[in-house]
């Protein structure tokens, strides 16, 4: 399992032909039977490549991403951050992750013409192969076993939280991180040009095709370059510092015009991540025990565990069974370490241990002192001297403390030192590596709840991007793979030595009834999806035509009901800039739209908004508009036109709207008369006409006339004396108007004093004192 020494700088002769040929066919091979697994385990997702999304909110954005990213590239490419959404901000493509490293890859489909939606449906269905093969690479060279490679390739293709995060393309399309791992380790092995270059090609897609994963792999990547350095004995060699740092260098060259915006955004407008943010989104290790319900085998475990609604981080059973025999193998009998001599390196040694002791204590004291103001020499010492800052600084010096020389205490094992432990390593880099990851991963996805995040938030700029650490779960499953088939690997292996007569065909067919049972554990199907609104609609084929000098704003703007995701959708298609949009950050003039017509009276004082932006048109998609909303939104419509502010243009498809802001769009023309009375109603009138209003809107005053008749007569009213009661309440009370409550409630009073005088009443209550009667109605 292990490559010990390096093979050499020198570049080595391109290979022949034919081994060329067989080669690139065996990742052929290897890349279209991982789609086929992909098939089976998200079945029937291939028969609707067409439309299949798992739901109707985020992957309409993530469609629209990646159209963008396609669409500026060739048309205006040194603006691609000034995207066609939240008009009329800039770097708008920078309010979420950009995606550009996936898009990319998605060109030819673009160039052949499928729609946006068809794209990102085809793009999450590779991303399952795209994380086994990359796995399979990565496995197979740390082993040289293909067994290992194809059990470590499932694991990681198919562990439960890529269906979790099914949603977000850029967290499930994580095939780069084990090719990026997997270039280190070649380049470690070989410092040639060719691999320094593949290096950088790795990390530079890393980086384009999530800026989280990006973020989040530097500490990995970089404790197990360390490992390498010291495991393959060339910290000393200059040609790995050069063509590494070479190949690094110029893949942040490539990197820095994507990252800029980001910075340049938060500058702007404000946009950062805070602590509180982080910690809302941590995870408990018992969330490692929760499973995503779409999942079959283990669907429902954890449900009670808090959080456990959005954070299902279980790997499956199998994976971590496969890893165990890894840390049972055979290992150095323990031995006396010799004393050292050396005065200079033991006044080091008892100074690094002093101070991990003296830290360990100001550690236990700072825990105590948590969240107090304490004060020494009038500074507040543990705002700064916090535990967990200490915790960090304590294993920093041990980890160097052991580098040098272990403590004569530690028995367990035959080197003198950290680094001679991972030089003389039996269980090879593999191991040592993943090793890495899974602990990594593991401890990220805690959050807050374990002070490495706390730490890196602190002090690494970065990482006060990372807004659910939970997401650092993905790190550790690709060590937890790779373990678990170098552990089928290592049972085969025993097997053989059990049984030296077996044929080397019953071993195959073990792992093969091995990977069936992992297929078994992590399915998903029969997966649920949802069939998604691939073609444009009627309206939007209008906006495409429409000459705009402003922005498009269109309501209802509900995120709850993910509207502004399908704006988004239609933004690829009519290609105008849109205002109200959804991402991760989400522009003030979409939030100020949000609350003026997220609920109650819409004021006239919205068109303003418009005006101000500028819009140049307003669209009402009122198949979307809720029923108690419907009255809202015709009370400000008509005052709107008939302010002359707005201009009614005409209806498309299932009644969408189109209205022209008349100041940024003087020139529009109405082609059809409003598709609703423009006249102003009453109450009364907009009762009759719809009767639903009064489980919506007049809810409230419907209830007090309600509790009129039960409170009065002890029963309820009947529908034909109820709704007249109502009309006279509403008579004169005009929707919309600014001392429409103050009539409501005056009219209400008057009802009030009319319901008393009636005979009916009277014969019941006319004689009872005042005592009597407010006994007889509170009974």
């Amino acid at each position: 399992m292990d490559s010990r020494k390096s093979e050499g700088n020198d570049e080595q002769p391109l290979p022949a032909t034919a081994p060329l040929i067989r080669s690139v066919l065996n990742q052929v091979f290897v890349l279209l039977a991982f789609f086929g697994l992909t098939a089976v385990m998200t079945w029937p997702w291939v028969t609707r490549l067409r439309d299949a999304v798992s739901d109707e909110g985020d992957p309409y954005m993530i469609a629209w991403t990646l159209w963008w990213n396609y669409h500026q590239t060739f048309t205006d490419p040194l603006n691609l951050f000034h995207a066609n959404v939240f008009y009329p901000y800039r770097y708008t493509l920078a309010f979420s992750e950009h995606e550009y490293g996936i898009a990319l890859l998605c060109f030819p489909l673009f160039a052949m013409g499928l729609r946006p939606l068809t794209v990102h449906s085809f793009v999450t269905f590779a991303g399952f192969a795209f994380c086994g093969y990359g796995t399979f690479r990565l496995t197979r060279t740390l082993t040289g076993s293909q067994r290992a490679a194809w059990i470590a390739g499932i694991v990681f293709a198919f562990v439960p939280y890529r269906f979790h995060v099914l949603s977000h393309l850029h967290y499930l399309f994580a095939g780069w991180i084990p090719l990026l791992l997997e270039a280190l380790v070649l380049f470690a092995r070989r410092r040639t040009w060719g691999r320094a270059a593949w290096l950088g090609i790795a990390f530079t897609m890393n980086a384009l095709t999530c800026t989280t994963y990006f973020i989040l792999t530097l500490v990995p990547l970089s404790l197990s370059a360390g490992f390498l350095l010291v495991h393959y004995e060339i910290v000393r060699d200059r040609v790995f510092w050069l063509r590494g740092a070479a190949a690094i260098g110029a893949a942040m060259l490539v990197l820095l015009p994507f990252m800029l915006p980001y910075y340049f955004v938060m500058k702007l407008y404000g946009f950062v991540r805070t602590i509180d943010d982080v910690a809302v989104n941590s995870a408990s290790p018992l969330n490692w025990l929760v499973v995503d319900g779409r999942n079959k085998l283990w669907q429902g475990l954890g449900e009670g565990v808090p959080g456990s609604a959005h954070h299902k981080l279980f790997p499956g059973l199998l994976p971590v069974l496969l890893a165990l025999p890894l840390f049972f193998s055979t290992t150095d009998e323990p031995v006396a370490v010799a004393r050292d001599t050396n005065t200079s390196r033991r006044r080091v040694l008892t100074f690094l241990d002093a101070g991990a002791l003296v830290g360990t204590i100001v550690m236990l004291v700072a825990a105590g002192y948590t969240g107090s103001t304490a004060e020494l020499f009038g500074i507040e010492m543990f705002r700064h001297v916090t535990a967990a800052r200490m915790l960090f600084l304590v294993m920093v010096v041990v980890l160097v403390r052991s580098s040098l020389a272990y403590p004569n205490a530690w028995r367990w094992t035959r080197e003198q030192n950290l680094i001679d432990s991972l030089r003389a390593s039996k269980r090879g880099d593999a191991f040592a590596l993943c090793l890495i990851w899974v602990v990594c991963g593991f401890l990220g996805s805690l959050g807050t709840n374990f002070f490495l995040n706390t730490i890196l938030f602190d002090f690494v700029p970065p990482f006060r991007a990372i807004r659910i650490p939970t997401h650092w779960a993905m790190i550790a499953y690709l060590g937890l793979a790779v373990l678990a088939g170098c552990g089928v690997e290592l049972l085969a292996q025993r097997f053989k030595a059990w049984r030296p007569g077996a044929r080397p065909l019953l071993v195959n067919v073990v792992v093969v009834a091995v990977a069936l049972l992992l297929l078994f554990e992590l399915r998903g199907a029969p997966l649920g999806f949802v069939r998604g609104k691939v073609f444009p609609d009627e309206i939007t084929l209008r906006l495409k035509q429409t000459s705009m000098r402003g922005g498009l704003v269109e309501l209802p703007h509900d995120l709850g009901r993910a509207l502004p995701h399908r704006y988004m959708l239609r933004a690829a298609d009519h290609q105008k800039p849109l205002v109200n949009a959804s991402s991760s950050f989400i522009s003030p003039l979409t939030w100020e739209i949000s609350q003026v017509t997220g609920t109650g009276q819409i004021p006239l004082k919205f068109v303003d908004l418009l005006e101000s932006i500028p819009a140049s048109y307003l669209v009402i998609h009122n198949s979307a508009v809720l029923p108690e909303r419907r009255l809202d939104y015709e009370s400000f419509l008509v005052k709107a036109v008939a302010s002359g502010r707005l201009r009614f243009i005409r209806s498309f498809g299932e009644r969408d709207d189109l209205y022209a802001v008349v100041k940024t769009e003087p020139q529009a023309v109405s082609e059809a008369p409003l598709p609703f009375a423009g006249e102003v109603r009453d109450w009364s009138q907009l009762n009759r006409e719809e009767p639903a209003n009064l489980v919506g809107r007049f809810r409230a005053w419907g209830q007090a006339v309600y509790r009129f008749h039960v409170a009065s007569f002890g029963q309820m009213p009947r529908y034909a004396e109820f709704i007249p009661d109502i009309e006279v309440i509403g008579r004169g009370v005009v929707v919309g108007s600014e001392n429409e409550h103050a009539n409501l409630d005056y009219r209400l009073s008057r009802f009030a004093d009319e319901w008393a005088a009636q005979p009916r009443f009277q014969a019941r209550f006319g004689s009872l004192t005042n005592e009597e009667f407010v006994d007889k109605l509170a009974a």
